[in-house]
């Protein structure tokens, strides 16, 4: 009965056959030493990359997913992979900085709404200001501004606690 690293070694060496590559022209092709892959044949390599995984999907046809399972990378891992997330340094930093530069942008909007909202309700406070000296206001327009005044602050305050936790 084969373990599990032999039944990799076995796939990858009768798809690269298969496929007429020698274990020089797939290493080249993953980026990896033909060292490498002779040692992921032989079963002395357990757990091959998972860009390796993702290059041997590539040029052999074989599905990352069935194979980062036999390797025993976890569900999440696999997910990462399949998606071509984390599959090597390059692509997380990449991914890294390109989050970053969302969560910048996130923090100028949510800014630029907390300014909205400081802006709206110092001029609006002159107006509420003002209809609250009036002797025969309409109690309905007076409490309209109170509420508008009211939910100004709250969105001015929303705004500053996400800014502040940042």
């Amino acid at each position: 009965m084969m373990n599990r690293k032999e039944d990799l070694g076995s796939l990858i060496k009768q798809a690269r056959k298969k496929k007429g590559l020698s274990a020089r022209k797939l290493a080249d092709l993953c980026d990896v030493s033909h060292t490498e892959i002779n040692n992921i044949e032989k079963g002395l390599r357990i757990k091959p990359s998972l860009l390796t995984l993702k290059g041997f999907e590539k040029y052999l046809d074989l599905p990352f997913k069935k194979t980062a399972k036999m390797v025993g990378y976890a569900d999440e891992t696999i997910k990462y992979g399949m998606e071509n997330i984390i599959v090597s340094y390059e692509m997380y930093d990449k991914f890294v900085q390109e989050k970053r530069e969302e969560e910048k942008m996130m923090m100028f909007f949510i800014d630029q709404k907390r300014h909205i909202a400081a802006d709206t309700k110092e001029y609006f406070n002159d107006i509420h200001n003002y209809l609250k000296k009036q002797p025969d206001i309409d109690e309905k327009l007076l409490k309209k501004a109170d509420v508008i005044v009211r939910l100004l602050t709250n969105i001015e305050k929303k705004y500053e606690s996400i800014l502040k936790r940042k």
